[in-house]
């Protein structure tokens, strides 16, 4: 069984998949194009190092963000799917199982006012 999809607004979709490559495609150029030209001799120029570092520094940044972001939704995904199995399973057999009515009254408020209403599908 595959993962669901976690739900993503369109500018979400937009920043990860456009946005936050040219970033990184943009800052990994600029810093690569300060440093391979230069030849610091005064503090003007050990400035432009720096520069270019920092340049390098946030396309390793917002890669990392990239790749962090695409993990972790991997990874709620399976969390979620899996947990939905596992209530699947839990309530196909309380379902099965000889329950007093008072019981499984008792279970649906419980679970009415841990999960609102307003967060149900």
């Amino acid at each position: 069984m595959r993962p669901e999809r976690l739900t993503e607004t369109r500018s979400q979709r937009f920043f990860y998949a456009m946005f936050l490559p040219v970033g990184v495609l943009a800052n990994l150029g600029l810093g690569i194009f300060i440093l391979t030209g230069l030849q610091p001799q005064s503090w003007t120029g050990w400035m432009q190092v720096g520069t270019g570092a920092l340049c390098c520094l946030i396309a390793g940044w917002l890669a990392a963000a990239a790749w962090s972001k695409s993990y972790w939704h991997r990874s709620m995904a399976r969390q979620v799917a899996t947990w939905r199995r596992i209530a699947d399973a839990f309530f196909a057999w309380i379902e099965e199982a000889p329950v007093p009515p008072e019981a499984l009254r008792s279970l649906r408020s419980s679970l009415e006012e841990a999960v609102p209403s307003s967060e149900r599908r």
